[in-house]
């Protein structure tokens, strides 16, 4: 025989994270997010977009130079004369950018609503004592996080490597021919080689991300489980402890008690059963439309509501079918229903006969 003590295992994070584990972390900015998945996807739209206006782009910039350089015959090139054109050759290019660049920003907008939703935070900006604790640190450095980053680094490295390596090599012809080409020529091999390598890598990337987006998900949900006691602390600290809700329910029941035996010595009559069931009745005619239960009980409680009635001398009438039937189908402060109108009232006129009151 093994014995094992399962005390043991009490700390061991084995249970999902909680909704309300889940908000405070987000509340604190810790969400699961790839940094890498938005990288790719702006990358492959910023691309896509300047292809789109690679053509308009490059006529627009050739025709400032053109411009400028007409112009610059009439007067001479100098310190004080340079600067204008390299401002307004500087103010196209930017004119031209603008547009890509605002579809990048909101596109990048779109990738981190998608992963994270609206999420406005200042906490990870807030000093913390905790990153630098020298035991944490050496922790964090040799931590599965930190393995991974560094596999996603040298992964990436490998990628681009690789990728402008096969593409020179492959357009090799056409890059040794550089140095003879014109000036049109030459930005037009090495803008169509740069825009290859940069669309290659950023698929190649775009995939590699993929697989980070679901890493980051798994590490978020395995750093945020709880271990049972955690699981029961929390729930102490939202519900309350059972032992406090027991007594708050057990409190509430002696005040309704308490409350109901009030409104006995009101009542006009009670109904028993005559040992089990005892139910008190209350009629006004000028304020309800019906006779209302105002207290009603089995067992001891009937006890009680009779010897409170007795005390306050109100009538006791014994009908065992009408005791039972009103004590399971009307509640406390309820009329009584119309199947039983008939036979209540004749209770109640029986009352009031023997009061003298008809």
């Amino acid at each position: 025989m093994i014995r094992i003590n399962l005390q043991l295992f009490a700390g061991e994070k084995t249970e999902k994270a909680t909704p309300k584990k889940r908000q405070d972390a987000r509340k604190k900015g810790q969400v699961a997010r790839s940094q890498e998945f938005g990288q790719a996807i702006v990358l492959l739209v910023g691309l896509f977009c300047l292809k789109l206006m690679s053509g308009t782009f490059l006529a627009k910039l050739v025709e400032r130079f053109q411009v400028q350089l007409t112009s610059g015959l009439s007067y001479e090139l100098n310190d004080q004369s340079i600067a204008p054109l390299f401002l307004d050759l500087t103010l196209t290019v930017a004119m031209l950018v603008l547009p890509i660049s605002g579809v990048i920003m909101v596109i990048g907008g779109f990738v981190a609503y998608f992963q994270v939703g609206s999420l406005f935070t200042m906490k990870p900006l807030m000093p913390d004592i905790k990153k630098i604790d020298p035991i944490q640190g050496f922790k964090r450095i040799f931590s599965m996080r930190t393995l991974v980053e560094l596999i996603k680094s040298l992964l990436k490295m490998t990628i681009v490597s690789v990728i402008v390596y096969l593409e020179l090599m492959g357009d090799w012809k056409r890059v040794s021919q550089l140095g003879s080409m014109e000036v049109l020529d030459i930005l037009h091999v090495v803008g169509s080689i740069a825009f290859s390598i940069f669309w290659k890598v950023g698929i190649a990337i775009f995939i590699l991300a993929l697989f980070d987006l679901f890493y980051q998900r798994f590490d978020y949900n395995k750093n945020l489980r709880m271990s049972k006691q955690e699981v029961k602390e929390e729930y102490k600290q939202t519900e309350g402890s059972p032992e406090i809700k027991g007594k708050i329910k057990e409190r509430q029941r002696q005040m309704a008690m308490r409350r109901m035996m009030a409104d006995v010595p009101q009542a006009d009559v009670v109904i028993t059963n005559p040992t089990h069931y005892a139910i008190a009745i209350k009629y006004e005619a000028d304020q309800m439309a019906a006779p209302q239960v105002v207290a009603k009980g089995i067992d001891e409680v009937a006890q009680r509501i009779k010897k409170v009635a007795k005390e306050a001398n109100v009538v006791m009438v014994e009908n065992r079918p009408l005791a039972q039937t009103l004590y399971k189908t009307v509640e406390i402060g309820e009329g009584v229903p119309g199947e039983l109108f008939q036979a209540v009232a004749e209770v109640l006129a029986y009352v009031y006969r023997l009061k003298g009151k008809v």
